[in-house]
């Protein structure tokens, strides 16, 4: 296959926010010899006046999130205004504008697309340069958007993007069916699931070192939470259920985000003292390791418009380790992931008795077995990369 010249559009930070879905993927295309731009926009920024106000533009080259030996990712951060009034609409045209002068320097072979307001010039540059337009969806875009008032908006903009897309793909079914629900072309609507790398993530990672570091005695079962604490994480639910376990389970909650100082209340206001562990923000090289030491993984998340149709990649790096999944019901993930396959769905008031069977060590290892089953025979990365490059190819 010929190198290929890909663009990129998303609007939010390439550089701070994941790795998510893209990060594997376009990794794995540039080792492949494959150029890969990607445009981002930098959604933690400080506002203004805490910052300067003028944002410019700025260029990495070689980028890398995942420990992938790849030549990287080009990232273009279009220039802004750090003001949330200012700093989408500004966007719309400072990506236009860096869109234009891409096209006319590289003549990109396709545009894939993650973004709401950024999609539209994306959009724009596509048909005006002669580009295939790829909508990529690994969420439903409009109901992520942090203010209810612009939903409405974003609803539109997204299915219109949907709508207009030479292709569309999705990383599940029900995300398919999503789309489908808002006008793209069924003929043109395809799905490739999200990956993991199963040499990285594996059943028999030495984790001893790390369970002793954060207070893990041999004898503790230890539930692990690993990832971005968004509101809609259920943390707190487990939570609230841990002073009816045995003092010898434990809750490990990684990661941080605008939920964490909400959880760190509760955990006070609960007593829970060293029975819930934060560590705050880690490497990701060392989520092989901390799944490893987990002896549940949990995916926990609230039922809402956000959470319905996901299948965070997490999921399969639970499973990829070995280790037993208890998962709030979310229909994208069990449509993905069917009971039987080592992820038990539990209704809130099931969790207590769920909670318990997961107290018995060979029950446990026998849905890890299960997991780890299922995602060598669906999930491996370089499969998966197979699909998406022969989409690309084709487009």
């Amino acid at each position: 296959m010929k190198p290929l010249r890909i663009v990129i559009v998303q609007e939010t930070d390439w550089l701070r926010r994941g790795p998510h879905q893209q990060h594997h993927l376009f990794e794995r295309l540039a080792a492949r010899g494959h150029t890969v731009t990607a445009l981002d926009f930098e959604i933690l920024y400080t506002p203004f006046p805490r910052a300067p106000l003028f944002a410019p533009r700025q260029q990495w080259s070689a980028v890398t999130r995942t420990p992938l030996r790849s030549p990287g990712v080009t990232v273009i951060r279009p220039a802004t205004l750090r003001t949330p009034l200012l700093a989408r609409p500004l966007s719309l045209l400072t990506f236009y504008a860096e869109l234009v002068r891409l096209c006319r320097a590289a003549k990109p072979d396709v545009i894939v697309n993650y973004a709401l307001s950024t999609g539209l010039p994306a959009l724009i540059a596509a048909r005006q340069f002669g580009a295939p337009f790829l909508f990529h969806i690994i969420d439903a875009l409009h109901t992520i958007v942090p203010f209810s008032v612009l939903r409405p908006i974003a609803y539109l903009f997204e299915r219109g993007l949907l709508r207009a897309a030479d292709r569309t793909s999705y990383i599940n079914e029900e995300l398919r069916q999503y789309g489908i629900s808002l006008g793209a072309d069924p003929k043109r609507a395809s799905m490739i699931r999200t990956g993991v790398d199963l040499d990285r993530f594996r059943p028999d990672l030495d984790s001893a070192q790390l369970r002793q570091q954060w207070g893990l005695a041999g004898d503790d079962v230890a539930l692990l939470f690993i990832g971005w604490l968004y509101d809609h994480v259920g943390a707190d639910t487990l939570m609230r259920h841990m002073r009816d376990l045995p003092p010898h389970v434990k809750l490990l909650i990684v990661g941080t985000g605008e939920a964490e100082s909400r959880l760190r209340t509760l955990h006070s206001e609960l007593g829970l003292g060293g029975r819930v562990i934060f560590t705050g923000p880690q490497p990701y090289d060392l989520a092989p390791s901390f799944m490893a030491l987990a002896d549940v993984c949990t995916l926990y998340s609230t039922l809402n418009p956000i959470t319905r149709h996901i299948v965070p990649i997490k999921t399969y790096e639970y499973m990829a380790a070995g280790r037993p999944v208890l998962a709030s019901p979310l229909p994208g993930v069990m449509r993905d992931v069917p009971p039987g396959n080592g992820v038990l769905y539990a209704d809130e008031n099931e969790l207590p008795n769920v909670l318990r069977q997961l107290l018995n060590a060979d029950y446990r290892r026998s849905l890890g077995a299960q997991a780890r089953a299922f995602v060598e025979a669906h999930c491996d990365w370089e499969k998966l990369t197979d699909e998406f490059e022969s989409l690309i190819a084709g487009l």
